[in-house]
This record gives C-alpha cells, structure tokens and sequence, in this order.
C-alpha cells in the first residue's frame, strides 16, 4: 500500500460505509491517502475491517472501526453518536452497502423484496439523513456519495434482478433530491454508478464472459471507483450536485 499522500482531503472527516472490503475498502484507502480521517462501517469480517484500519494507521491518519446494520435506524444513531463524540463534525460520507440478487420477478418472496430496498435504498436514506446534521457544522458544507448500479439513472425493466434495480433507480431520485434539498447548506450529493468491478467473488467464467460486454473489454478495479468518488468529494468537484457518473468502461450504452 502506498502510503503517500495528495494531501487534497486534509483535515476532512469520511464516512464509508460497507468500508473493509471490495469498492469500500477502495474508497476509505484512496481518501485516507489524500489525507482524510476515516470511519469504516462494516457489518460482517471484523478481519478485514482491522486490516483496512492497520493501512490507514499507518498513513498517519485518525481511524474508526464501526461495526453496525446500516439498515437498522437504531444502529445508525448509534453510530453518528460515536462519530460526533470522537470527531465533532464530518464531511464526506460514502454510502456504498446494496445486497444484490439474481431472481425472477415473480419468484421473488416478501423477505428478498424487503432486503434488496432495505438494504440498498433504506440504508442510504438512513446513512444520508443521519449524516447532515454532522456536516451541517461546517462551514462550507460538505459531500454525500451514494454507491449505484451501472446506468441506474435509466433502468429499464430487469426481469431477474427486479427488486435491485427498482432500489438502485430509487437511490438516484433519492440523490437528486437531497441535492436540491441541501444545496443551500453547501451540501453536494451525488452518484457513483460502477460497472463490472473485480471482486472476491467472482468466478473464472465470470471474469471469461464479463470483458466481452464491456467497450473498454476490461473489468474495472475498486480503485477506478474510488478515484471518482475522490474527485467529486475534494474541491475539484466543488461545483457538482445531482449528478450520475457512471463508472462502467461503457457498459450497456
């Protein structure tokens, strides 16, 4: 891990949610070396969220582990109340949790509907609505990014993964909105679409028949997201807001 830093995020406070591995893991790294003090949300491999708090010790950076249900409101007062009393303010929050599910729409049952909103569409509307309070307290505002799906400003009908990509287009609306809602506060929301991003799930023929989808003719890396989530959050993205950025090598266009 390269310990540099930019320096661009400095003194700033980033939340990232669904931070120790994958796009997350990603995300906190690059912020934590552009010089931010970063919170790391996870949920489940208490392993790999001390592994991702070790890298970013050791850039020199103020580091919190949280482990807490972002889709549970409960938990996410928890949590902010933890961040208010060890950093005082906040501002950059990354929601990056969405459970995906691969079913027909009518084999769908009540419990698969329920976790793919809550767990991609509840939890950024907890995670946001929780944040501005915190952000609020800066003078200049601050950034909320929502992690999406690859042209989720434009879904169409998705027979097999219906319930996710209905959450994922909610996200969107739910971005746009808070954007407008919150401009007067100096506060910019946006979203990240990824596209085909490597994983430790996937499979060999996964990674076979994934490249032959996408224009580029590649899968794209956790640091590709991670760049663009930084640009929008750092003062070179001062004057975005409500906007989609698909990251996705030109999937499906």
């Amino acid at each position: 891990m390269n310990n540099s830093s930019t320096g661009e995020l400095s003194g700033k406070v980033a939340l990232i949610t669904g931070g120790s591995r994958g796009i997350g893991r990603g995300i906190a790294l690059k912020l934590a070396q552009a010089g931010a003090d970063v919170i790391v949300n996870y949920l489940e491999r208490e392993d790999a969220a001390h592994e991702v708090g070790d890298w970013i010790k050791g850039m020199n950076r103020r580091v919190l582990l949280w482990k807490a249900d972002v889709c549970r409101e409960d938990k996410v007062e928890k949590m902010y109340a933890k961040i208010a009393s060890e950093f005082g303010k906040l501002d950059i929050v990354v929601s990056n949790v969405g459970p995906f599910m691969i079913k027909p729409a009518l084999k769908l049952t009540v419990e698969d509907w329920e976790l793919m909103l809550r767990g991609n569409l509840t939890s950024s509307f907890l995670i946001a609505r929780g944040a501005v309070p915190l952000i609020e307290r800066r003078e200049n505002g601050g950034s909320i990014v929502f992690i999406g799906a690859p042209n989720a400003e434009r879904i169409g009908s998705q027979s097999e993964s219906c319930a996710y990509s209905i959450a994922k287009t909610g996200v969107v609306i739910l971005a746009q909105t808070l954007a407008r809602d919150l401009g007067s506060k100096s506060i910019r929301v946006n979203v990240v679409n990824p596209g085909f991003i490597e994983n430790d799930s996937m499979t060999p023929r996964m990674r076979s028949w994934m490249p032959n989808e996408v224009p580029l003719a590649s899968i794209g890396s956790p640091a590709n997201i991670a760049d663009a989530v930084q640009f929008l959050v750092s003062d070179r993205g001062a004057y975005i807001s409500g906007a989609v950025l698909n990251v996705h090598g030109g999937l499906w266009i």
